[in-house]
């Protein structure tokens, strides 16, 4: 800090560093159950944040580390560096019943600077910075913070980083969606309302004679991203049918974009007027923007910066969402880590609490959807948010001569043509003309196509070839949905996953093969048995 006058730089008196540790080690005060505050409950101003530092102050200033570990609050801070004690009222909160948003005037490490030092009297209890919504906490959210006046006893607040006069350059993307998981942590923690009569600007309070956070600042934007965070230890899910996306039609030429900025300087895919767009599960009306979930690699933005699997369009540039329930794959059974299960609603939403780490979700649905995993990872704040995408299983082989052939004709002759066999031709035994002995009849015991099962001498290779899908009549009182393809294969068209053909003993495996749980497929791609 060479070349700044002495009386400029921050000092830090000796002594002060018990009285901190324990005011930061305090317990919480037994807060008073008491309605919001009304003018005559103000009482004295005791610190509020002018944003007047001296000059120069932001380009020399440089933090002090705090003297010995203290862990934030917040799970997401970097760091909880403490505000000089003389900033602060240790125990000094009365009730949590406002967030209140602050533009600092001035830069990051100035602010955490100023706040060290003891001629300010001022403090917040958090400090966010704009390029990247890195955040520091400086004050305990039981100790009263002087950052409002009066309305300090009630109030929790968060400095960004920034000019007021300069909001394009400042409220960044990282600004607004850091700063609303922090202001959602708070609510969750405190049972503050998630609503604008409790998430206020510092000059929306009373008694004030600032501006900030200023006629800049988004608050349509900002008040949806915290509704749209997560609790902690919860996992909200959608299951969708992967072949019922919903189609919307671009109005105009406008663009996908990787957030819901109305001028996002950031990662942008151009889209033509006209222009199709499949999509899967959409988060809704975020200030005049939806956010969608989309099939990856496809459409008009695959390659383009993850664009073409999520991202945020103008509503207004695009034609009508579809309702959630007809891309939902409703009633599908949804497990956790092959444990809790519940059932997809009727638009599809799911929803599981769990412990911090990787978990594995599985759905499926015997019979109408086959198994799709999808791996996420928890972290301690904010919950998660999962899309995953069933394949409904294929239709039964109209040629198979399946009982649930509509033309009732056993031969599985989707013509139903009434000069054909009328006769089981895989049993030559109906046949009174029959020969068993015919090598052209199917079924003969010298007829190269039979089933290798059937005859001991069969070689591994007839037996990859043959059909080891088992028939209707294979596991008697055992339903037989269709196969996906690639099942039982040893071949390029295959996942290349051996599969032995599958005995009268083997019905339960089936069963688990088709959806209860997932062995077998394990090491087969994806959408592969």
């Amino acid at each position: 800090m060479a070349g700044v006058p002495r009386t400029l730089r921050p000092r830090r008196p000796r002594g002060l560093v018990p009285a901190l540790s324990l005011a930061a080690l305090a317990t919480s005060p037994t807060l008073r159950a008491e309605p919001p505050p009304g003018p005559a409950q103000w009482g004295v101003p005791d610190g509020e944040d002018h944003h007047v530092r001296p000059p120069h102050w932001d380009e020399f200033a440089v933090p002090e580390p705090p003297p010995f570990y203290i862990a934030p609050e917040y799970p997401l801070a970097v760091a909880f560096v403490p505000a000089n004690p003389g900033n602060f009222l240790a125990n000094g909160i009365v009730s949590y019943d406002y967030v209140v948003v602050h533009t600092q005037q001035g830069s990051y490490n100035g602010t955490i600077s100023w706040f060290q030092n003891p001629a300010a009297v001022v403090s917040a209890h958090y400090v966010m910075r704009s390029v990247d919504g890195e955040v520091t906490q400086m004050v305990l959210d039981k100790d009263r913070a002087y950052h409002v006046g009066s309305s300090n006893k009630y109030a929790l607040g968060i400095e960004h980083e920034g000019f007021v006069e300069d909001p394009g350059k400042w409220y960044t993307w990282a600004t607004y969606s850091s700063s609303a998981r922090l202001a959602r942590w708070l609510t969750i923690q405190h049972s503050i309302p998630i609503e604008r009569a409790h998430i206020l600007g510092h000059v929306e309070l009373p008694n004030q004679t600032h501006t900030d956070p200023g006629a800049g600042w988004n608050w349509d934007l900002y008040m949806a991203l915290i509704k749209e965070v997560v609790p902690p230890t919860e996992i909200r899910g959608v299951a969708v049918d992967r072949s019922k996306p919903c189609t919307i039609t671009a109005t105009q030429a406008t663009q996908i974009q990787a957030t819901a900025l109305a001028d996002d300087p950031g990662a942008q895919c151009q889209v033509p007027g006209g222009t199709k767009l499949d999509y899967w599960h959409a988060r809704r009306d975020i200030d005049g923007h939806h956010r969608l979930f989309m099939p990856a690699g496809e459409g008009p933005c695959a390659g383009m910066s993850g664009l073409d699997a999520d991202g945020y369009i103008v509503a207004a540039h695009w034609s009508a969402l579809c309702p959630d329930t007809a891309m939902a794959a409703a009633g599908a059974s949804v497990q956790i880590d092959g444990g809790g299960m519940t059932i997809a609603a009727a638009d599809g939403s799911f929803s599981f609490n769990a412990a911090v780490g990787g978990h594995t979700i599985d759905a499926f649905a015997p019979d109408l959807y086959e198994l799709a995993s999808e791996d996420i990872d928890l972290a301690v704040y904010p919950g998660a948010r999962l899309v995953i995408a069933l394949d409904p299983v294929d239709a039964p082989d109209p040629t198979g001569g399946t009982t649930g052939d509509p033309t009732g004709d056993p031969t599985g002759d989707p013509t139903g043509d009434p000069t054909g066999p009328t006769t089981d031709p895989t049993n030559p035994t109906t046949d009174p003309t029959a020969d068993p002995s015919d090598p052209t009849l199917p079924g003969s015991s010298t007829d190269p196509t039979a089933d290798p099962t059937a005859n001991p001498g069969a070689t591994g290779s007839e037996a990859g070839e043959a059909d080891s899908t088992p028939t209707g009549d294979s596991f008697p009182g055992f339903p037989q949905p269709a196969l996906p393809d690639g099942y039982g294969q040893d071949d390029a068209a295959g996942c290349a996953c051996s599969h032995a053909p599958p005995r009268p003993t083997d019905a339960l495996l089936l069963l688990v093969l088709l959806g209860l749980r997932r062995r077998a497929r394990a090491s087969c791609p994806r959408g592969q048995v």
